[in-house]
């Protein structure tokens, strides 16, 4: 059987940094199945951009994931001249509008992964697959791994993929193409960024939804393949959201109220509906923070679950005037790991906002800083740091809080002394030693939920 694209289908169609031009699955079992595809990689960046960068650099390729202009072409079909030659079970060839890719198989499915395995880092197996006519279309889902055996569920890489089109062939390879990127297998030039937290967080929804059928006695003994199938449903809900958000974003004409225009209150609660005082078991660095009600809670061991990033990551600029060793740096410059203790004590989390709190509250315990120096600083950390350490102006009154809070309570001079030494302190017992009155603390957090409101450092404040 030949199967192309349809005239009436969409072109391209588009998975993840991929798009499909053509699907061609011909043989019938017991005879040998071939699949060949075209396909082109998309690049990352805007045609303009990378035309305006050859132009200035005299460099052939864009960076890192760009692509040559000359693949940038309409589309136009390929003669079978121009067609690879195929030798063994795989093949790939470049042509006008990306690559050919070629497979066989004993029967189309494993021929279609065969053909989808050159654009991963590891070869495809099949976990599961289905297809079903629904309306005149043929509906397929898919089920890969990187493991050929019995799968172990805690190590494989897997995703499961859902498609729905006039042919089986070209459902079954959307589906798998669409498994293989839900399950972060293809190749980096392939894959659609940001998909590791997003499949965590689908993951996660998942077992949450398997809990919730299990307990409603729905679906007690869930299917491996069918579990995958819901997890694909929730991420590619997951991408659909994330995508909305940021075209949201980018035509909001005041930054300061982009997350006022979403619920951002589901960061507040945990999967039973209860309110969050604090997060610490995650390692999304955007979700952690301690809280300023888990007292009992030794200093150490809430550190030793911060999601904090190297020191030999941070900056060469933000080091220089923040590295208590450097000779200019501002009063308040505090060691790294004081400062994560210093986290602790005050609750915070890792976001911009908390990290400017933070910073005013160290500065602020030398009691008396020049006017100079507090301006100066703050210019910094607005127009001269890099992402992400740079902390735009809507988010600075957090810093001038800290700052305040810092005058008002703390040791005197506390960013000179060892905080580190507390670590084998309770919270409370910390907050003790070190002076810091929480009271004084929780008033500037009230005010500070009032001067920035919506974002989720503000709304998870006491």
């Amino acid at each position: 059987m030949s199967e192309q694209l349809s005239s009436r289908q969409t072109l391209p169609l588009r998975i993840a940094m991929v798009e499909v031009h053509e699907v061609d699955v011909s043989g019938t079992p017991p005879e040998t199945v071939e699949c060949r595809m075209r396909v082109k990689r998309l690049t990352r960046f805007p045609i303009e951009e990378v035309a305006e960068q050859i132009v200035a650099t005299g460099d052939k390729t864009s960076p890192q994931d760009a692509e040559p202009l000359a693949k940038i072409a309409p589309l136009k079909p390929i003669a079978d001249e121009e067609k690879p030659s195929v030798d063994g079970n795989g093949d790939r060839g470049p042509n006008a509008v990306g690559e050919t890719l070629v497979a066989r198989g004993e029967s189309d499915i494993l021929a279609i992964v065969g053909a989808v395995s050159l654009l991963c880092r590891k070869p495809l197996h099949v976990i599961s697959h289905q297809r079903e006519d629904v309306d005149g279309a043929c509906r397929c889902v898919v089920a890969v791994s990187d493991q050929s055996d019995a799968i172990d569920w805690d190590a494989s890489a897997r995703g499961s993929g859902r498609a729905n089109a006039e042919s089986s062939g070209i459902a079954l390879t959307l589906a798998t193409i669409r498994a293989a990127n839900h399950a972060g297998l293809l190749k980096r030039e392939y894959r659609a960024n940001n998909q590791k937290v997003l499949r965590q967080w689908s993951r996660d929804a998942m077992l949450e939804i398997s809990e919730c059928l299990s307990r409603s006695g729905g679906l007690s003994n869930t299917k491996p393949s069918i579990m995958l199938e819901i997890e694909s449903i929730v991420l590619d809900y997951l991408n659909l959201g994330s995508s909305a958000a940021v075209i949201t974003a980018a035509n909001q004409p005041r930054v300061e109220t982009i997350l006022s225009l979403f619920d951002t209150s589901v960061w507040l609660y945990d999967e039973d509906g209860r309110p969050r005082k604090h997060y610490t078991e995650t390692n999304l660095w955007m979700a952690w923070y301690p809280g300023v009600d888990d007292d009992d809670r030794t200093v150490g061991e809430v550190i030793e679950s911060m999601p904090a990033a190297p020191a030999s990551a941070i900056p060469w600029i933000v080091r220089l005037f923040e590295n208590p060793t450097s000779p200019i740096r501002f009063r308040g410059a505090i060691d790294l790991h004081d400062h994560d203790v210093l986290h602790v004590l005050l609750g915070r989390g890792l976001q911009d906002q908390d990290e400017a709190f933070v910073l005013g509250f160290a500065m602020g315990t030398a009691k008396k800083v020049s006017r100079i120096q507090y301006h100066a600083f703050k210019f910094l950390m607005a127009r001269v740091y890099p992402e992400p350490y740079r902390i735009p102006g809507f988010l600075q009154p957090a810093f001038d809080l800290g700052v305040q809070c810092g005058q008002k309570t703390g040791a005197a001079d506390l960013y000179k002394q060892p905080l580190k030494e507390l670590r084998s302190l309770t919270i409370a017992e910390a907050r003790q030693r070190a002076g810091i009155d929480i009271e004084i603390v929780r008033q500037h957090y009230q005010i500070e939920q009032q001067r920035i409101p919506f974002t989720i450092a503000s709304l998870r404040l006491p």
